[in-house]
């Protein structure tokens, strides 16, 4: 979707629309899962705030400034949801029960189960601003000017992130042999 018809589609979501929420979600869904598990790591939280995303886009549509760049919206919102929850997660204990019913001390781990082989060198090699850099140009097809907007950087560190995190990602596929 472009940019015109993208912002046309979230007016008529503002107005109830519900198949322009279905064509707003098909369109966006794999990037936005991906650009959400670029910051998390974890799948199953990803999954989860990518369905949070979209309840906060519907009921915020009526919010929703005409003319302002909506995918720019829609991934500030997924943006904030998830360090929201990691930062919810740093503060939460769990605690596991053995057969007897007596706790057993643990803590939150985030997944490391990646699947895709670019995913995990993203995961590890990359610092999280680079992993974010890389996940909305390369997959979800952002120009660097909107994603620089979006990280709140200049043009250039976004630019010079981007070079850097390609040459760690080139030489980690050397080194591996994939």
């Amino acid at each position: 979707m472009d940019r015109i018809t993208l912002d046309n589609t979230m007016l008529r979501i503002a107005r109830g629309d519900e198949v322009a929420f279905e064509e707003l979600y098909n369109q966006t869904k794999n990037g936005l899962y991906n650009f959400i598990l670029s910051i998390c790591g974890d799948h199953h939280m990803a999954e989860d705030i990518m369905q949070s995303t979209y309840i906060r886009i519907r009921l915020s549509a009526k919010m929703y400034k005409a003319g302002s760049n909506t995918l720019a919206w829609i991934y500030t919102i997924a943006k904030n949801l998830t360090y929201n929850e990691l930062n919810r997660r740093k503060r939460e204990i769990s605690l596991d029960f053995d057969e007897r019913g007596g706790a057993v001390g643990g803590h939150y781990t985030i997944d490391d189960s990646v699947t895709s082989p670019l995913l995990s060198i993203i995961k590890k090699e990359l610092s999280p601003i680079e992993a974010q850099i890389i996940t909305l140009h390369l997959i979800s097809g952002f120009k660097h000017r909107e994603i620089a907007e979006m990280v709140e950087k200049p043009l250039g560190t976004v630019l010079w992130a981007y070079k850097n995190a390609l040459n760690k990602i080139k030489s980690k596929y050397k080194e591996e042999d994939l």
